[in-house]
């Protein structure tokens, strides 16, 4: 009967629409205005989840495709969105299957696809943000499932009251939505160095996503390790010195990739006087670098501390890890880029 009860948990993830992991908090701009309105646009629309890929809407309301703020920053300001603006391979329904949809667009490498309702109106996007996570968590699901986790540990969710419930949600929820403030602020009091260069906008992206990535990465072998009995509080010092050494690594790694994106790839023509792009092909290497470093870290402290303090990781490590290692990687980027390449930082 438990390998039955199993059974129909892993057909119910498969069978979960799209609308499981489709975001309906995206930036949305109008079709007629030019790439500068576009900016002063997705600065005042705080309440999307990220203004990275922005829907694009015809005058009907129909949906056009996206734009990106990297685009947006490195088009002359007077450049209509329409010149810019890019249509996505494919286009999502809210009943499709979940799993299918985050495969389908991870194979493709786009940023993001729409979920376009039938008259052609958008409802929601998915980005491979969140198809990476979706698939991510359905993994563990599987491997702890695999090991004999499913079945045997107790949850207290189905304990609480709806009260109780939202009291130990809200507090963590408040205060990361006033953390994520403070990273709109960081971008705010950069202003200046990223109007004398531009490139630094166009690695934003890179940095932001990566850091997420390897800090998800790390809190959820950590979590997934302390669920089996592998790690307990107190191996904090091991857990850390193993993943510090890690992160060492990959922030090599990381550092060479990203160098020679910016040498190869960027256009030299636009470099201002007194800088080159191996100046700054290393400033922005050097600053992926310590973002992957201090991600790594920072998710496996924190499921270890949510432990420690006797909450619930699950309440706590996902919406801290998100906000607190955006924050994190702007303050580093901007810090270590504009230092080594001698731009004002606040405005």
């Amino acid at each position: 009967m438990a390998n039955g009860h199993a059974g129909d948990a892993t057909m119910e993830a498969l069978m979960e629409p799209v609308g499981a992991i489709m975001e309906r908090r995206f930036a949305r701009l109008p079709e007629a205005i030019s790439c500068a309105d576009a900016v002063a646009s997705l600065a005042g629309q705080a309440e999307a989840a990220t203004i990275y890929q922005a829907a694009v809407i015809g005058e009907g309301g129909g949906f056009l495709g996206f734009v990106s703020l990297r685009d947006c920053l490195a088009a002359p300001g007077e450049t209509p969105l329409a010149r810019i603006m890019t249509r996505p391979s494919a286009h999502l329904r809210e009943t499709m299957e979940a799993e299918v949809a985050a495969h389908r667009l991870l194979h493709d490498g786009a940023e993001a696809w729409p979920v376009v309702a039938q008259d052609g109106t958008i409802e929601g996007i998915v980005t491979a943000e969140r198809a990476r996570a979706y698939l991510l968590a359905n993994f563990e699901e599987d491997a702890d499932r695999f090991v004999g986790i499913v079945g045997t540990v107790k949850d207290d969710y189905l304990d609480h009251t709806v009260w109780s419930d939202f009291r130990r949600r809200i507090p963590w929820v408040l205060g990361l939505a006033v953390a994520g403030l403070a990273a709109g602020y960081v971008v705010h009091i950069y202003e200046d160095a990223l109007s004398a260069l531009v490139i630094l906008a166009l690695y934003m992206p890179m940095v932001a996503d990566t850091g997420g990535n390897v800090g998800t990465q790390s809190a959820s072998l950590i979590t997934r390790a302390m669920s089996v009995g592998d790690v307990s509080v107190r191996d904090a010092g091991r857990v850390l010195w193993r993943e510090a050494r890690v992160s060492l690594l990959m922030a090599a790694s990381l550092f060479t990739f990203a160098f020679l994106k910016v040498y190869l790839i960027s256009n030299a023509a636009d470099v201002p006087g007194g800088l080159s792009i191996e100046m700054i092909g290393a400033a922005i290497g050097l600053a992926l670098a310590m973002q992957v470093i201090s991600a790594t870290l920072i998710g496996a402290l924190l499921p270890l501390g949510a432990v420690a303090a006797r909450q619930d990781p699950a309440v706590i490590s996902g919406p801290a890890l998100t906000t607190i290692v955006d924050l994190s990687g702007l303050i580093l980027y901007f810090s270590i880029t504009t230092w080594l390449l001698g731009l004002t930082g606040a405005v």
